[in-house]
């Protein structure tokens, strides 16, 4: 009952692993294809404006493709749920540009076809 709870009040899923595992799998997919490290992806300070874009693709993209409340998304990546807002913003702002919206359509699709299995932990 207080998992259902946490879930439904705070965005929170009952299994925070699992979250970071799919969190991984998506830090490393917009690290091959930004060319920018996992490590500076995930990092806590500030880095250089190319890893700070690739963050927040990364964040955008969970939020977006699986359909997960910003809560969640904020406590997966370890930010605040106003950090994760101003990121999808500020890529939705990005999308104009056709370039840019066909790559990031990619990487959604990508996110698609993965294997719900591999994302959900149960490997």
């Amino acid at each position: 009952m207080l998992v259902l709870a946490l879930e439904e009040v705070l965005g929170v899923t009952p299994d925070p692993r699992r979250d970071r595992l799919a969190v991984a799998f998506v830090t490393h997919l917009v690290a091959l294809a930004t060319d920018v490290s996992p490590g500076d992806i995930a990092a806590q300070k500030r880095t250089s404006l190319a890893a700070s874009r690739a963050r927040q693709i990364a964040i955008y993209l969970t939020h977006v493709t699986f359909h997960w409340p910003l809560n969640r998304v904020a406590f997966a990546f370890g930010r605040d749920r106003t950090t994760c807002a101003h990121a999808c913003h500020r890529i939705e702002d990005l999308r104009e540009d056709a370039g840019f919206d066909a790559r990031l359509a990619a990487l959604e699709e990508c996110l698609r076809q993965a294997p719900r299995r591999v994302l959900e932990g149960a490997l």
